[in-house]
């Protein structure tokens, strides 16, 4: 798989942290920066040009997290968002989110899945749409085989 370079955006210093160096440990994720404020975030997102914005949706910043989604999914479908968040579940938005998870995080393992989901997406979007339709003719042949 293609590389996966992702920004983590957490005003929590001690979790960005964490996330960053559990992420360091995979070969094809590369951390181009952390952020701990809003400023920073969007600085990363517009000069960094990450994939993946990993990000908290509850913060003690001017903008919540859902604020700097909205932001960019206006603009493009790239970044994507992977949320991390222990609260504001009237907060969450899965239409415009890429990706969720509920803080504490039980497995780390599920950062790195749902990062491999993402990045797959992307590679999806990029391609042509004949190729396209054989990736979704392949997946449907393949799903009805397992299940006949």
């Amino acid at each position: 798989m293609e590389t996966i370079k992702v920004i983590i955006a957490d005003d929590n210093k001690i979790m960005n942290d964490f996330i960053r160096n559990y992420l360091s440990k995979f070969d094809e994720i590369e951390v181009l920066g952390s952020s701990y404020s809003d400023e920073e975030e969007i600085f990363m997102i517009e000069n960094l040009k990450p994939e993946i914005v990993i990000t908290d949706l509850v913060r003690n910043n001017t903008l919540s997290g859902l604020e700097i989604i909205k932001k960019y999914k206006n603009k493009s479908n790239i970044p994507k968002f992977l949320v991390i968040t222990a609260g504001g579940e009237n907060l969450i938005n899965t239409k415009i989110m890429d990706g969720y998870i509920k803080k504490p995080i039980i497995d780390y393992n599920s950062i790195i899945q749902e990062l491999r989901n993402i990045k797959e997406q992307i590679i999806f979007e990029r391609l042509p749409v004949v190729e396209k339709k054989e990736v979704i003719k392949n997946t449907w042949y393949k799903f009805f085989k397992k299940y006949k």
